[in-house]
């Protein structure tokens, strides 16, 4: 049997849950990096699917829809920050920027150009990038749209309809470890991770 849900409304409780951003993980390689602007090239998502956690619901498998309708750019594209590790207190955390107009989808992966840093403070963890020891990025998400499915027997999910990304940061380990430059990634389905 399968069910299709908004939302698991507990008596007293209103229908209307917010939820904390989420985020995801991602790779970048430092083979796109072009010295003359100082920029690398990022894939910030597959839509791989992730297992998570819900305080009321208990474990699913969240699904994010990667398409021209559900993804709202907007943020990126007006130069959304690179930050260090989803750090945002304070404004040394900021360690680049989506370069406006370049955040896109194409073929359900979300790609984006970003500026590095100059910065001196930033420069070691800038030179690792360009180097290709930081390789993996995580966006920063709000989930605007969700639409739960429940199968008997099965894990549910929460496949994401409608989300906008905020930020892009630099982390050191992926959950979407799927997210990487076209060339590595043409022809292969995203992985789920436990």
């Amino acid at each position: 049997m399968c069910r299709t849900r908004a939302a698991r409304i507990l008596p007293g409780m209103p229908s209307l849950i917010h939820l904390p951003p989420a985020v995801r993980d991602a790779e970048l390689r430092a083979a796109s990096f072009s010295e003359a602007d100082n920029t690398i090239e990022v894939c910030w998502t597959t839509g791989a699917t992730v297992r998570r956690m819900s305080w009321l619901d208990g474990a699913y498998d969240e699904e994010l829809i990667v398409s021209a309708n559900a993804v709202r750019l907007d943020r990126l594209n007006a130069g959304a920050p690179l930050l260090n590790t989803h750090s945002q207190w304070d404004l040394r955390d900021v360690i680049g920027a989506v370069v406006p107009g370049t955040a896109r989808i194409e073929k359900g992966q979300g790609f984006a150009r970003v500026a590095l840093s100059k910065a001196p403070g930033d420069a070691d963890v800038i030179q690792k990038i360009r180097d290709g020891i930081i390789r993996n990025v995580s966006c920063g998400y709000i989930r605007h749209q969700i639409e739960k499915i429940e199968k008997d027997g099965e894990m549910p999910v929460w496949r994401v309809v409608d989300w906008e990304p905020h930020e892009i940061s630099a982390v050191p380990i992926p959950a979407d470890a799927g997210a990487q430059f076209r060339s590595a990634t043409a022809g292969k389905e995203p992985p789920l991770f436990p």
